[in-house]
């Protein structure tokens, strides 16, 4: 009996904590190139990096892939401009990567399906598109969720 007890009680406890996690749904976007050359950035979906980062620094959200039953959706934009042959010799001969060769841009954008509301907005500079989607995780978990409790 004692044992039956403390499962549905866990039961329970998991359930309650579940309904206070956020349901996101984060809609798929395509990287454009910002050095227009022709598809070098389609193959970036930061919307799946952005999926991948919250799970990996544990942001307190349940992420669907049903956008009717979630509660927000993330909204993205992103560009992806790689430095060009010429750019990548000039800055070995001249003492380093100066940051990588690559630069990703992005805006990401929280918002609430009920009001429309912006919940959070982020924007960020990086070398990839994995530390980017990272660091919008980090943000969105430090400044935004643990705040609104």
């Amino acid at each position: 009996m004692m044992k039956s007890t403390l499962v549905a009680l866990l039961l329970f406890a998991s359930t309650a904590l579940a309904a206070d996690t956020p349901r996101v749904y984060i809609e798929a976007t395509e990287t454009v190139d910002g050095g227009n050359s022709k598809d070098k950035a389609k193959q970036v979906d930061f919307g799946s990096a952005i999926a991948a980062a919250l799970v990996k620094k544990e942001v307190p959200v349940v992420v669907l892939t049903d956008a009717a039953k979630a509660q927000w959706t993330i909204r993205s934009v992103s560009s992806q401009k790689e430095d060009s042959t010429g750019t990548k010799v000039a800055k070995l001969a001249f003492g380093g990567f100066g940051g990588g060769f690559t630069k990703f841009e992005g805006t990401i954008q929280v918002i609430d399906n009920e009001s429309s509301a912006v919940l959070f907005a982020y924007n960020v500079k990086k070398g990839n598109f994995q530390s980017a989607a990272e660091a919008f995780a980090k943000h969105l978990k430090d400044d935004y969720l643990s705040k609104r409790k």
